[in-house]
């Protein structure tokens, strides 16, 4: 479970931070960001944003929904690749690198919801109380918040590691 490969952690690594950066590009130019609208629980401030947005604004959002499709098997798949290969958990800790190797494909669940739910609401007449604005932010929230829980613990298992290694008394 918790054997090292760093060819298999490098080339995850690789692939994410290429398809991050690819959607990150895709999207760039809108203002409001992204995330603002991601987590957006009002209905009438989401249809807002995508007003302020225009017609290429979310010409350019709906070009990356098929790219996140395939983003969220990418993230998913770099966060067990890390979980269980770089090191980061010693063999007594399998349990623990197991949870941790299911965070992000978790996240990726809720990311499928929330692309669900915007093509859901994309598709749709625009304005008006609908409850899918809701239940995307919260798709949305419940991904981030993971996203970040499992950043900060492989933060916390490097910084541990390089301690008990000696490479930051150095």
């Amino acid at each position: 479970m918790t054997r090292t490969s760093w060819p298999a952690v490098g080339v995850a690594t690789l692939i994410f931070i290429a398809s991050q950066g690819h959607l990150g590009y895709l999207v760039h130019q809108l203002r409001p960001n992204i995330l603002v609208l991601q987590l957006c629980f009002d209905a009438d401030r989401y249809w807002a944003i995508l007003g302020q947005w225009g017609e290429v604004g979310l010409q350019h959002y709906r070009a990356h929904l098929p790219y996140d499709f395939v983003h969220l098997l990418v993230y998913a798949a770099f966060g067990v690749v890390v979980a269980t290969r770089a090191g980061l958990f010693a063999e007594a800790e399998r349990t623990a690198a197991r949870c941790t190797a299911w965070i992000l494909p978790l996240a990726a669940l809720f990311d499928l919801g929330e692309n669900l739910l915007q093509l859901h609401l994309l598709g749709g007449p625009f304005g008006g109380a609908n409850p899918a604005v809701p239940l995307s932010a919260c798709c949305s929230a419940v991904k981030w918040g993971l996203v970040v829980a499992f950043a900060l613990i492989v933060a916390w298992r490097v910084l541990r590691k390089s301690a008990r290694i000696g490479l930051l008394s150095q």
